[in-house]
């Protein structure tokens, strides 16, 4: 039962995580919260290079948090690998077939390559915190 929530909790850690720190972004760059709203209300993907490598690197936070979540929550590493497969296989299907057009070649492959071993680190983060923690006690 743990290992299922864990994997529910980090799923929906990914989702609110990427979009809580895109908030922020948004707040912080005036330019990429237009961009963010015109993807949000018509579905054009406008990001310049440096905004959309911003994506990336919070969708590789929101991924290792999640990973993190689930570690933590089911305390078992196939809880984290189970995570890694079902966002490895979504966002293959998103990026690969679905939304191949609609974005740059290079942003569909990052998002898709850094996603399973972002989770991974996120997995192993939360194992190796628990393992210096039994270790001072």
């Amino acid at each position: 039962m743990r290992s299922v929530l864990g994997v529910v909790l980090g799923a929906i850690f990914w989702m609110v995580g990427f979009y809580a720190l895109a908030t922020v972004l948004a707040l912080l760059w005036p330019d990429y919260a237009i961009h963010a709203r015109e993807w949000i209300k018509q579905g054009v993907f406008s990001f310049t290079a440096p905004m959309a490598g911003c994506n990336l690197v919070l969708w590789v936070l929101a991924e290792s948090g999640a990973g993190w979540i689930a570690g933590k929550i089911a305390k078992r590493r196939g809880a984290v690998w189970a995570l890694a497969a079902l966002l490895g296989i979504y966002l293959a299907v998103l990026h690969l077939v679905v939304y191949w057009p609609r974005f740059p070649w290079w942003y569909n492959l990052a998002v898709v390559i850094s996603a399973v071993p972002a989770v991974l680190l996120g997995g192993k983060l939360a194992n190796s915190l628990r393992s210096a923690d039994r270790e001072t006690q």
